[in-house]
């Protein structure tokens, strides 16, 4: 089978075809590009309803397989009615437009934008109107799933034939492909065509919804057959006559199948038709299946048409096919996802509150802690630069600020420098001058030395550098809390507490401040006044005070006093500037919250993100047989979440797992470890899919490391095993594979009437609806005997003759079952029948030559070859004009001489009937009797083999030049209007075919005219 594979969707139903494929493989891959095979897609519609890049009903297990603009061709158009009024700039639409007054009445009946509308001649037009469009579309797909691999290209056309759009687009969509890509072998084309339910749901069927099907199914099979060649609506308008074999094969299907089973049109069709769709191109990589690929070339039987009684001439074709498709699968790529958003959402609460329960792993709720104690700490806060100390600059924040002398605490600064200047000045001065000397130094400490440039200097300086200390200090804050966060000590619910705890008590400390300058100015006034008392006591110290230590004593406590004082002076300059520098502090607290909070609310999201992808993960009832689905899993989803509690409820497992997970975000940071990095740098999806990565991996380990009983195992489970273990006995195992390989028969009905059928034409050795049933196993060579026990139960099951296994060692988790029924001619389908009834119901209504406008994308249907062995009635209708016709025409002989075309002439049994003449192959002319003496006799006896002579000879006549012009074609019709007249006295008026005959000559005129 070809690995390049272009779906094309015409119409709603093609599209929803479309998108149910690209959800099976996105379920079975968990991406929309399965290994090993080049998909592309294109799908045509009248109306963008699931066009919409954000359309919802695009998405699957959470994520979208919308296809992208490029392999969408929306065929819409306002400018129509200007077309039509300009036909001669439009060579591809003028031949095969019709009437253009009926148009004007049905493009005023279109309400807004242009659609098919059930009128599948306007979804040509729409379709003509983009056909350029569509052709470039198609080629430059081809050209891209061919670069670099094969060149064998299959394309999958599918739509529903009921509506306009898909059903009006299907023959040209079938001819332009064939037209660019001629090569029958090299670029395959198979058909998927839905018929028309018979009872469609409410407001579905606006008038033509069953006789489209018919007049769809009618082109299909005069194009296969060589009696229909569609004008080229991408080209000069001619006819496609060069088109062979437009399509390899055409699948029909409707929403019954042949044991019963019915399901939903719009809902269960698209997965079903997706399923099989999926198994022809996915599947088959890995299996040899010959026998798929030879019942869709028409290999495995006669695959030529029927003819017409008599003849080679192909009438009707065999190239349809229909099929059933059924999966029975343990779903292990969705359990696998479950556990891992499991794992995901534990590693996200994790991050959120890490608040762990014994019973059911990680909370989705915090842990109580005391943050406001905890700020409040004083070890914490000087941890974290935050003391009081900090704020005033005592204590240095930046690397730059310097440490040891350089750069001491206040108090510590100013008992250094008065304990050296004293020594100082003990060392150089007299006794007298120790106090003014030491006041002295001091004071130039303050005013000019301190910190390089004086206490009041000093903080007007690092006034301008209040926002890198601040920041300083949050980025100090925040390596400890990202690294806490990281390794698991906190979460981000208790960073954000803790920062909101912190940032009230900041602010309650700016608001003391004043009182902080409030104190200590008493206190500077109080040192200022005793020191200048110790001043006064200075001066009076005599010679013999001294002599007994009273100077050394009050220079003592005045230079306590001094030390006191100037320590007091610059804490009281420091709060100034705390003023400034709290506020800065603040900011950057607030804004690192900010951070925390917004990291905190991605985790939240993403928290709910993995509780929707695993609320829509083994949802289902499991085992519980659902036969309308089309894929049966079978598995225990309550086992499922049994067993997944127990790993996330394993703390071991969930601690390591969880730092696997943290330790994945912070090799994406680098170097900045920090909130503001984790913002810029780890999106909502960055961090879903980090942590669906990361625990994909975790699953399969605490899977691997945990579930150690066979009966508990969810991953690596083969579906023959689950099948041992739940049907150990035969009976059980038949009256279940029963029901599942019923569900699996073909989506069409058989007529058994027309099965049976014989007559000419048809060919008795041929075997039509040729069946097989493929069984897809997996390989299980340890479970050999349950194998052989497994094949003898489907054999007895599956009711079709031709049956076969295949082996797939590639998908141990599934059984796959397929039926193919192909080589049969429409006639067979039983619902064709149906809507063969609707067809005439319309095209026989008072608005005839409308109808067929609307259901026939050109033309009126009237020269395309029935789908059935004409009934007698049929045969009648058809060959009664032309019957007429042979009565008054007439054809010259060798002589130049004229005779009537028909003549009595006489049979072997001495009996009289109408006929003539006819040569062979050596020229000799040779008698073809029609079967009766007179018009009605002859009519109600001819064979078809007979009448189709007749329509060939009187087609050939009516060729004449002579009945070109106006005098000969008048001439002709007058002889009809009295051959009609004639014959009524000759038939009985109880006879129907008296009723008819005007009708009849009406019809045999109109060919003199070439209007039919």
């Amino acid at each position: 089978m070809n690995a390049n594979h272009l779906i094309i969707g015409l119409g709603g139903t093609g599209g929803k075809i479309i998108r149910a494929f690209r959800k099976t493989i996105f379920q079975e891959f968990r991406k929309i590009d399965p290994p090993n095979v080049r998909l592309s897609y294109l799908y045509v519609d009248s109306s963008d309803e699931l066009m919409r890049l954000d359309d919802p009903s695009w998405k699957v297990l959470g994520q979208s397989v919308q296809i992208p603009p490029t392999s969408q061709l929306l065929i819409k158009s306002s400018n129509l009615a200007s077309i039509l009024e300009d036909l001669p700039s439009y060579p591809g639409i003028q031949p095969w437009i019709g009437d253009k007054t009926i148009w004007r009445d049905i493009l005023n009946s279109i309400i807004g934008d242009a659609i098919g509308g059930q009128k599948r001649r306007l979804g040509r037009f729409l379709f003509a109107s983009h056909a350029d469009e569509f052709c470039h579309r198609l080629t430059h797909l081809v050209n891209e799933i061919q670069k670099g691999g094969q060149q064998d290209v299959t394309f999958h056309v599918c739509c529903g034939l009921a509506g306009g759009t898909g059903s009006g687009t299907l023959i040209d969509c079938v001819s332009q492909i064939r037209k660019n890509y001629p090569n029958t072998l090299q670029y395959r084309i198979v058909l998927y065509t839905l018929l028309p339910e018979e009872h469609p749901k409410p407001n579905w069927n606006t008038g033509n919804y069953h006789a489209n099907g018919y007049a769809a199914l009618l082109e299909l099979n005069a194009l296969s057959v060589g009696k229909f060649y569609p004008c080229d609506i991408a080209g000069d308008g001619r006819k496609l006559e060069e088109l062979k074999t437009p399509f390899n094969g055409c699948y029909v299907f409707t929403n019954f199948n042949e044991n019963g089973l019915a399901v939903d049109i719009s809902e269960d069709i698209p997965n079903i038709l997706a399923d099989f769709l999926y198994q022809k191109i996915v599947t088959v990589r890995n299996i040899n299946w010959e026998s798929l690929g030879r019942a869709e070339n028409a290999e495995n039987g006669d695959g030529n048409p029927e003819t017409l009684p008599g003849s080679n001439d192909p009438v009707r074709s065999k190239r349809f096919l229909t099929f059933g498709v059924k999966r029975l699968s343990v779903p292990e790529s969705e359990i696998s996802e479950y556990i891992a958003f499991q794992f995901a959402r534990q590693a996200a609460l994790q991050l959120r509150y890490n608040n762990w329960s014994e019973t059911d792993g990680f909370l989705a709720d915090p842990r109580n802690l005391d943050m406001v104690s905890y700020v409040s700490s004083p070890e914490q806060l000087e941890r974290w630069m935050l003391s009081d100390e900090h704020f005033i600059l005592s204590s240095p924040i930046l690397e730059s600020d310097g440490v040891g002398s350089k750069w001491q605490p206040v108090s510590r600064y100013w008992m250094n420098v008065t304990t050296n200047l004293k020594e100082y000045v003990q060392g150089k001065e007299t006794a007298d001058k120790w106090l003014d000397r030491l006041k002295s130094l001091l004071d130039a400490r303050f005013q000019e030395q301190y910190r390089g440039q004086g206490v009041k200097a000093f903080y007007e300086t690092v006034n301008q550098s209040t926002r890198e200390r601040a920041r300083e200090i949050r980025q100090k804050l925040e390596r400890e809390l990202f690294s806490d966060w990281v390794n698991g000590t906190k979460s981000a619910y208790e960073i954000s507490s803790l920062l909101g705890a912190l940032i009230p008590h900041l602010k309650a400390r700016f608001d003391r401040i004043e009182e902080e300058i409030t104190k200590l100015k008493p206190q500077e006034e109080e040192l200022a006044k005793r020191l200048a008392e110790q001043q006064k006591e200075w001066a009076k110290v005599g010679v013999i005070s001294d002599m007994f230590g009273k100077r050394k004593r009050l220079f003592d406590a005045a230079s306590t006093v001094l030390q006191d004082l100037y320590t007091v002076r610059t804490k009281i300059e420091g709060w100034q500037f705390a003023k400034k520098f709290l506020p800065a502090i603040i900011e950057e607290i607030v804004l690192l919250k900010a951070d925390v909070d917004k990291a905190a609310s991605m985790i939240a999201e993403s928290i709910k993100a993995f509780e929707d992808q695993i609320a829509v993960r083994c949802s289902d009832q499991g085992a519980m047989i659902d036969l309308r689905k089309q894929v049966i899993r079978f598995y225990d989803p309550q086992l499922v979440k049994n067993v997944t509690k127990r790993l996330i409820k394993d703390q071991k497992e969930a601690t390591t797992q969880t730092q696997r997970v943290r330790t994945a975000i912070a090799e994406m940071l680098g170097e900045k470890l920090d909130f503001k990095t984790l913002n810029e740098r780890i999106s909502k999806t960055v961090f879903l899919d980090t942590l669906e990565r990361q625990c994909m991996e975790n699953a399969k380990i605490a899977h691997n490391n945990l579930v150690h009983t066979e009966s508990d195992r969810l991953i690596g489970v083969s579906i023959i095993e689950k099948l041992k273990e739940r049907y150990a006995d035969r009976q059980s195992l038949r009256l279940y594979l029963d029901n599942v390989v019923k569900a699996a028969g073909n989506y069409l009905l058989f007529n058994s009437d027309e099965k049976r059928r014989v007559g000419p034409g048809i060919n008795p050795t041929a075997q039509i609806a040729v069946s097989n049933f493929t069984v897809i196993l997996p390989k299980a060579p340890e479970m050999e005997d349950y194998i052989k026990v497994l094949k003898e139960v489907f054999f007895e099951c599956i009711r079709n003759p031709s049956k076969e296994f295949i082996e797939n060692d590639t998908r141990l988790n599934e059984i796959i079952l397929v039926s193919i029924t192909n080589l049969f001619p429409l006639r067979i389908v039983q619902h064709v029948s149906f809507l063969k009834s609707k067809y005439l119901e319309r095209i026989n209504g008072s608005d005839s030559k409308r109808a067929r406008m609307e259901l026939h994308i050109e033309g009126d249907g009237q020269t395309l070859p029935s789908l059935f062995v004409p009934t007698r009635t049929e045969l009648e209708e058809r060959l009664a004009p032309l019957l007429l016709l042979g009565m008054v025409l007439k054809e010259k002989e060798e002589d130049g001489t004229e005779r009537e075309m028909l003549q009595k002439i006489e049979t072997e049994t001495g009996a009289m009937q109408l006929g003539f003449m006819q040569k062979d192959e050596y020229g000799f002319d040779q008698p073809v009797y029609l079967g009766g003496e007179n018009f009605s006799e002859t009519l109600s006896n001819i064979r078809e083999e007979a009448g189709i002579l007749l329509e060939q000879k009187v087609e050939a006549l009516l060729k004449s030049p002579e009945l070109k012009l106006e005098p000969k074609r008048k001439e002709v019709e007058s002889e009809i209007v009295k051959k009609v007249n004639s014959l009524r006295g000759t038939i009985k008026p109880t006879d129907p075919k008296s009723r008819k005959l005007a009708d009849w000559g009406k019809l045999a005129i109109k060919k003199v005219r070439g209007e039919l």
